[in-house]
């Protein structure tokens, strides 16, 4: 029998619609967010991802090997500086170390990142002491010491870490057949998207879903979420994937003028 799906961010947005077609497609789904999900076609455990300690009561709860991991849960820069790191990179990366042994071979991870982290390489230099950073509270520590300096906002910079890390684990992921993605979706229509809005201005927000004519639904991003989690391009790994509806396109290669 097939293992289980383990998800973060289940019970809204883009994870409630990943989900619930993880479900229709005959996948065990184990989420863990904080916030209850309604889904009661999943397991679901109540975890705050910028606690490492309660990412390891979470974990205490789980059982057995999972297929995939999809680390979707994140959160807007109005909750704060330290808070976005924490949620968004910090807590994502403990809880994938937690359960990494746990990913049966061949399995896969995929990561949501975001059209924000598509220039990772302009701090590559401070991304890779990031990620050289050794558990939790180290990677806070450092996030303290260096939030100035990195000249880019929380959201932006959480973003550009998942994309980096996502690399890493690739590699890190090739001698057991693990393949690791990661997901950048453009502006998606969520609860949390005029937190978004706030942080950029309604200006820009607007001008951005102006170019492809909306702005995407959970389920358009679900839909690449349950591919890259079923593997079905074998060859794939490592790859930060724009899924926007052709954002990004229309901006580099001027649609509106």
């Amino acid at each position: 029998m097939e293992h289980p799906i383990l998800m973060t961010g289940g019970a809204s947005g883009v994870g409630e619609a990943t989900a619930k077609m993880l479900v229709a497609r005959g996948h065990n789904v184990v989420s863990l967010d904080i916030k209850p999900s309604g889904n009661s076609d999943i397991t679901s455990h109540n975890v705050d991802l910028s606690d490492p300690a309660s990412i390891d009561a979470a974990v205490a709860k789980l059982d057995g090997k999972f297929s995939s991991l999809l680390n979707i849960a994140g959160v807007p820069m109005a909750v704060g500086n330290e808070l976005t790191m924490r949620v968004n990179f910090f807590g994502l990366r403990y809880l994938t170390e937690k359960v990494w042994d746990r990913i049966a071979d061949g399995g896969t991870v995929v990561n949501v990142a975001s059209i924000a982290g598509n220039n990772w390489r302009k701090r590559r230099g401070f991304l890779k002491e990031l990620m050289d950073t050794k558990g939790f509270d180290d990677g806070v520590a450092w996030w303290t010491a260096n939030e100035a300096a990195v000249e880019t906002d929380s959201y932006t910079f959480s973003k550009e870490a998942v994309v980096l890390y996502t690399m890493l684990l690739a590699g890190k992921g090739l001698s057991r057949g693990i393949r690791v993605n990661d997901v950048g979706p453009g502006p998606v229509d969520t609860p949390i998207l005029p937190d978004f809005t706030n942080d950029v201005g309604a200006e820009t927000m607007q001008s951005m879903i102006d170019v492809i004519g909306r702005a995407a639904q959970p389920d358009d991003i679900a839909e690449a979420m349950v591919q890259l989690a079923e593997g079905h391009i074998s060859w794939l790994n490592g790859q930060h994937i724009i899924v926007d509806g052709g954002l990004m396109a229309g901006l580099s290669s001027g649609w509106r003028s």
